[in-house]
């Protein structure tokens, strides 16, 4: 038992600390909540405790639905970019496995590494005040978007792995379009209630209630979507996610109640998630010169393809260098890709060492290319929006 607390210990003690180490090394926190967890996990304990499993899949659930609620469906349709910001997510996910299947690599790794996250992408854009700026506003759009889709493709793919082009695969995709259906009712169910009872939706985002009644329907929320999605014969995150879509669409002015979710969220929950991404990180890995040249391959490839802003600059209306600027800030999916990674190999169609491929690149990816944007950043200088 004392070792199970000791370990319980260490976890949490990282989940406070890491954040302080991070902001002074100017990397993301959840880069280095992984290398806290594959060194924790490989050095110091002797494996996971049971418990510790379920809190990586409460983290990761509770992830998926942050990363819904941050997708504003209304701003996107807005923009009135919406075709070339689907349109850059889709070139991405049919062009690259495509080249990795020329070279002779799976098709899924090339599905993983077209992956496409807002989560390092909101952060470094808040940080150098561009999130307010035509630019900003385009390359969350893009990322936004792409998050939906990678979710997609990801369950897609899963069905796919399942049960392969049978009755049964058709059998999933209609429980899925249920599922979408049935969360556009709830999304308009929501919608109308609210609408009709603006002083209840008031109470639960009032930010001094001393029992947080919001917040635990928030994570009652998050969770029913994940349940219900597997249910369904889905993913959890794909529930959790949408779950985080109908929410972020019927509570549109959060304030103060969607830091409460997000300090929730990233202050505990999450962070369990990626420090349990770095527990299944074999440290051996990286004394295998074979596994390294494959993270380096991959990490460039991030980057290719994520270039097809360049070939959109006019349709998105960009300069050549907020076009560049775009594709760089896009090559972080830190995130998707080990939500990738892990699906994968739980699927079976990667190698646990080609996971472990994957996670390296994750984090060289989320380190290099948010470091490259920040000086190109800082060289536009466009007018901000309110």
């Amino acid at each position: 038992m004392g070792e199970q607390h000791f370990s319980l210990f260490l976890v949490i003690f990282g989940a406070a600390v890491v954040p302080f180490l991070a902001r002074r090394l100017r990397i993301p926190s959840a880069a280095l909540e992984i290398v806290y967890g594959a060194l924790l996990f490989n050095l110091l304990l002797k494996g996971r405790p049971d418990w510790f499993d379920l809190l990586r899949e409460i983290g990761f659930v509770y992830l998926m639905f942050i990363a819904g609620m941050e997708l504003d469906l209304g701003a996107i349709q807005r923009s009135g970019k919406t075709f070339w910001y689907v349109l850059v997510s889709l070139l991405s996910f049919t062009v690259t496995p495509l080249i990795f299947v020329a070279f002779g690599q799976p098709f899924f790794l090339g599905v993983a590494v077209a992956m496409i996250s807002a989560g390092i992408v909101i952060p470094v854009l808040k940080e150098l005040e561009l999130i307010r700026t035509p630019l900003g506003r385009d390359i969350v759009g893009v990322a936004l978007t792409g998050e939906l889709l990678s979710i997609l493709a990801l369950t897609l793919i899963d069905a796919y792995e399942k049960h392969g082009l049978t009755w049964y695969a058709g059998l999933e995709l209609l429980k899925l379009t249920l599922l979408f259906m049935l969360a556009l009712f709830v999304l308009k169910l929501l919608y109308l209630l609210a609408w009709w009872n603006p002083e209840r939706v008031e109470k639960v985002m009032e930010s001094e209630d001393p029992v947080e009644e919001g917040i635990r329907a928030v994570v009652t929320v998050a969770f029913s979507g994940g349940l219900l999605a597997a249910a369904a014969g889905a993913e959890p995150i794909l529930g959790s996610f949408l779950a985080g879509v109908v929410f972020g669409h019927v509570f549109k002015s959060k304030g103060r109640f969607e830091e409460k979710i997000n300090a929730l969220g990233f202050g505990f929950l999450i962070p369990f998630f990626f420090i349990g991404v770095g527990s299944q990180l074999d440290l051996s890995l990286l004394t295998q010169p074979e596994t390294l040249l494959m993270a380096l391959f991959l990490t460039a490839m991030v980057l290719v393809s994520n270039l097809f802003p360049l070939l959109l600059a006019r349709p998105l209306r960009l300069s050549l260098r907020e076009a560049a600027a775009m594709s760089i800030l896009l090559s972080a999916p830190l995130s998707m890709i080990v939500v990738a990674g892990t699906l994968g190999e739980r699927m079976g169609v990667i190698s646990s060492e080609t996971a472990g491929a994957l996670i390296l690149t994750a984090l060289l990816a989320s380190i290099l290319y948010p470091t490259l944007f920040r000086p190109l950043g800082r060289k536009i200088l466009p007018t901000p929006q309110v």
